[in-house]
């Protein structure tokens, strides 16, 4: 019997067409779960912050105006975010208002946003296992890593959780972008059309958000090691630094207003960040020119000197951020607010709050570093760049990863080419019995959604295993001794504080200044027309402060400090009574007795008893009776 044979799938047009499939098909699948909330929801804080600047965006804001009056006013907050992406939502939001209303517009930017972001994701990953596998010479070997990979990203759900319908926040796109940066890099031939695809996905990248700058560091580091090997790379290297510096000195002057031209941040591309890749790239261009005809020291101290230049221009403009990008951030909010945000969280610490997240982050790592333990046995592959490349990107993310639970999504999508080069290795073994069947399997086998799986069944068993030999062990010990109680475990319910329907009542009165938990901020400003005092974003630490004392002051002493900020409606949600910013409050405060619907006598209530997001308005105090 012949065995079945797929066609060539891997050239670059028909990776595209599966990259297409892998969006099209998770998309699908994750709006079949997530439709029934969708609507009258968003997912995130910062999914609804991000809507919010579309809306104001296409309601005529200027595109320099990026001082938001709407938080912690009178002050105000510059936003740090790229206006790029409001740019490009709103233009995606204005086609489909040529054919659907301004709301169903809005809708369906939601839904097609995210997917268009998973196809250059998908694609660069099958690009970087196509590499991965023909880096030996043995273009044969290819076919049967991309099928496997493609099966990895069509059951691998956990990819997209950056990617879901309705996440049109920053982080997606800066995933792509590390992807595409590292898909151009990784390839061993010299057309420049890659580098160029390296040098723009970075530097677009940078300009939307520092949270992948370690990826495109160390992509820019290694194809600039390139011209140290061989001298023959320099086109190649030119390329990329030309496209780098360019793209990153336009997308910084576009979206950045000029008299902030001048101005260095940490926490987003500034002006030391853009001065510090111009200077680099201009230096890596001299330097490979001076150095073509030398010996391999002084290329590498051509290389050397570009990358302490640039460090060095960046430090000089700002030195707090050799701090990181959290350097400006007031102190005093992390104790009750940053220090328990769960995505910027180290490991053991989502441990705690989630095991089953974190086994199957270490389970995937586990595997991961298995596989490439697995293929970076021979010899040859030791000295070859592209194996390089992949592998310190995969252990970089390895190691932010674990500083950051956000991070982890770098190591799900680094994880797939290696573990689709290992797939293919155990199919090439049977594919002369069952061909094509042979990549299908050992991608369905070897993708990490399972082994992650079974991680967590088994952290979720031990409990119960525990329970169920303990009597056993107290026979052995301690005749009549009581078997342990094993809690179940109890699902989250739904965070309807984050649904659209408990802010009608808001939505209906006269807009004011509201005071909340940190988390609310963001839906008051996309359910109403009122303002915030505080939103769950650094550069707000004033207003986060003062609500912070407000909501942890005594109730009766809270209104004084309310009057005086200006407040005119409070909200609270039930719901968040266990949230880390009420550690430590007296039961007598304003925030746990609102927690326990106890509001104090100069708050009204505008919602019914229970609500899940429950409005008060700011009166006067009930005059006391004699």
């Amino acid at each position: 019997m012949t065995p079945l044979k797929a066609p060539d799938l891997t050239t670059p047009g028909r990776m595209a067409w599966l990259a297409v499939l892998v969006a099209v098909a998770a998309t699908v699948i994750l709006y079949v779960q997530d439709m029934g909330w969708l609507a009258g929801a968003f997912g995130d804080t910062d999914d609804a912050t991000r809507i919010v600047m579309v809306r104001e965006l296409l309601a005529g804001r200027g595109w320099w105006d990026q001082h938001w009056m709407r938080v912690q006013p009178p002050m105000g907050v510059y936003m740090h975010w790229s206006r790029l992406l409001d740019g490009g939502l709103a233009l995606m939001t204005l086609f489909f208002r040529l054919f659907t209303t301004a709301q169903n517009a809005e809708y369906a930017t939601r839904l097609v946003w995210p997917m268009l972001w998973i196809m250059p994701s998908a694609w660069s990953v099958l690009v970087i296992s196509r590499t991965l596998a023909t880096s030996t010479g043995a273009h044969d070997r290819a076919q049967p890593v991309v099928i496997a990979a493609t099966m990895m990203m069509l059951i691998n759900l956990g990819l997209y959780a950056q990617f879901r319908p309705g996440r049109v926040d920053h982080h997606n796109v800066q995933i792509a972008l590390a992807l595409l940066a590292l898909a151009g890099g990784v390839q061993p031939s010299q057309r420049r059309g890659w580098a160029v695809c390296a040098g723009v996905s970075a530097g677009f990248g940078l300009a939307v958000g520092l949270e992948a700058i370690f990826f495109q560091v160390l992509v820019g580091a290694m194809i600039a090691f390139r011209f140290a090997l061989n001298p023959a790379a320099r086109r190649f290297v030119t390329a990329y630094a030309a496209a780098l510096g360019l793209t990153t000195i336009a997308a910084y002057a576009i979206q950045t207003p000029p008299d902030r031209w001048l101005m260095s941040a940490c926490d987003a591309e500034g002006a030391n960040l853009a001065t510090a890749v111009a200077v680099g790239a201009s230096l890596l261009v001299v330097g490979m020119r001076l150095s073509q005809k030398r010996d391999s020291r002084f290329r590498v101290l051509g290389l050397a000197v570009a990358g302490a230049a640039a460090l060095a221009v960046y430090l000089a403009l700002e030195p707090n951020c050799v701090h990181g990008p959290f350097a400006d951030v007031d102190p005093r909010i992390r104790a009750f607010w940053l220090d328990h945000v769960t995505e910027v969280a180290n490991l053991p610490t989502v441990y705690k709050r989630s095991a089953d997240t974190a086994f199957s982050i270490i389970a995937t790592g586990c595997l991961a570093l298995a596989a490439l333990a697995f293929l970076m046995v021979q010899p040859r592959r030791l000295t070859d760049h592209v194996w390089w490349l992949v592998s310190l990107s995969l252990l970089l993310a390895l190691i932010v990863g674990w500083q950051a639970a956000r991070m982890t999504a770098y190591l799900d999508w680094l994880a797939v080419p290696l573990m689709a080069v290992a797939a293919g290795a155990v199919a090439r073994r049977y594919e002369g019995q069952i061909g094509l069947f042979a990549a299908v399997g050992a991608g369905l086998v070897l993708a990490p959604i399972g082994w992650s799986g079974m991680a967590s069944q088994v952290n979720n068993a031990l409990p119960s295993v525990t329970a169920a030999l303990a009597p056993k062990a107290a026979a052995h010990g301690k005749p009549g001794a009581p078997a342990p109680v094993v809690a179940a475990k109890k699902k989250d319910p739904p965070d309807y504080c984050f649904n659209g329907f408990p802010y009608k009542a808001l939505n209906r009165a006269p807009k004011g200044l509201t005071l909340s938990e940190i988390d609310l901020g963001p839906f008051v400003l996309a359910y109403s027309p009122s303002s915030t005092l505080s939103a769950p974003y650094h550069r707000l630490s004033w207003g986060i402060m003062q609500a912070e004392q407000v909501l942890a002051a005594d109730a009766d002493h809270a209104y004084p400090m309310v009057r005086k900020l200006g407040v005119t409606y409070v909200l609270a949600c039930p719901n968040h009574a266990n949230h880390a910013d009420r550690t430590g409050q007296k039961p007598t405060t304003l925030q746990r007795r609102l927690d326990r619907a106890d509001a104090p006598p100069w708050l009204e209530a505008m919602t019914p008893p229970k609500s899940p997001v429950m409005i008060y308005r700011v009166v006067a105090p009930l005059a006391k009776t004699k």
